[in-house]
């Protein structure tokens, strides 16, 4: 099974394993984004607990609210997450969420979306 949706701000596709969610260029992401994207990528989950791969490369800033409640709340039905960067902004931007915000699952930032992958797999999610 395979699904995608698209929204102003993400494209998300998932399969049986894995939801992936790739930022639109040149992103600003505050409160209001983030709602969108966590209600549209917990509306593909249906409920479901699984690992995401996000692909934060073209996002330009973050604010804190939308970090916080990415971190809470948008965290939600998470078991791991990997994101993909493009050094030095994104490498600053996902640096920021994961040192400053609790993480109740393995988290961690990649250049390569192969090592991404063997990340998730390495916690047993894929």
């Amino acid at each position: 099974m395979r699904r995608s949706h698209e929204n102003k701000y993400a494209i998300y596709l998932i399969t049986e394993e894995l939801m992936h969610i790739i930022y639109k260029k040149d992103l600003s992401i505050d409160l209001k984004v983030a709602q969108v994207v966590v209600r549209d990528r917990m509306k593909l989950q249906n409920g479901r607990e699984m690992p995401v791969l996000c692909d934060i490369r073209s996002v330009r800033k973050v604010n804190k609210q939308a970090r916080d409640y990415l971190a809470l709340e948008g965290s939600q039905w998470i078991t791991a997450l990997a994101f993909l960067i493009d050094p030095p902004v994104t490498d600053v931007i996902s640096s920021i969420y994961v040192s400053t915000q609790a993480q109740s699952m393995p988290t961690q930032s990649f250049t390569d979306k192969s090592e991404a992958l063997a990340f998730l797999k390495q916690h047993g999610q894929l």
